[in-house]
């Protein structure tokens, strides 16, 4: 099958197949899939199996389920509701509505990147991470490291 260069979606994760685009959703083609596919459930205004979001896409149904999954974990662009069929073999079947696709934020409305994360209250010590990493190594390149301090201890105790 021949598609139009407007039909595909390629993604920008190499790791990623490219996939169809319904003609519904091609105005959305500048967006990542989630959103297109998203957009595409919300014109189907009734609940979407990942083997409708495959058939319309031209994807497995495996990333099918996982564009599901991250369709309703991705609540700050997607407003849906998800329910679920347990099927005779205890699998569960999801199925995804979609209320409303947000606009992506505008650049200055993102926040921009904060300082480093607040020290942990709940770590003991005042040594930092680098100092106990290095203290670590070199106690793991000497073998001989617990000899050499019960050695000292003996010492110390002698004298």
């Amino acid at each position: 099958m021949v598609f139009s260069g407007n039909d595909i979606h390629y993604p920008g994760q190499t790791n990623h197949d490219a996939c169809f685009i319904p003609e519904s959703v091609r105005q959305y083609a500048d967006e990542p899939l989630y959103i297109i596919v998203a957009h595409w459930c919300l014109l189907q205004q009734n609940w979407v199996q990942r083997n409708q979001i495959a058939e319309a896409f031209h994807i497995t149904a495996r990333r099918a389920s996982y564009l599901i999954a991250y369709l309703r974990s991705k609540t700050s662009r997607v407003v849906s509701i998800c329910r679920h069929q347990t099927l005779p073999n205890k699998a569960r079947r999801y199925e995804i509505y979609v209320i409303r696709v947000l606009d992506s934020p505008t650049p200055s409305t993102r926040r921009e990147k904060a300082g480093p994360p607040p020290v942990s209250k709940r770590r003991v010590g005042n040594g930092d991470r680098s100092m106990a990493n290095e203290l670590w190594n070199r106690l793991c390149s000497n073998r001989n490291a617990g000899k050499i301090l019960k050695k000292k201890e003996d010492e110390d105790d002698g004298t």
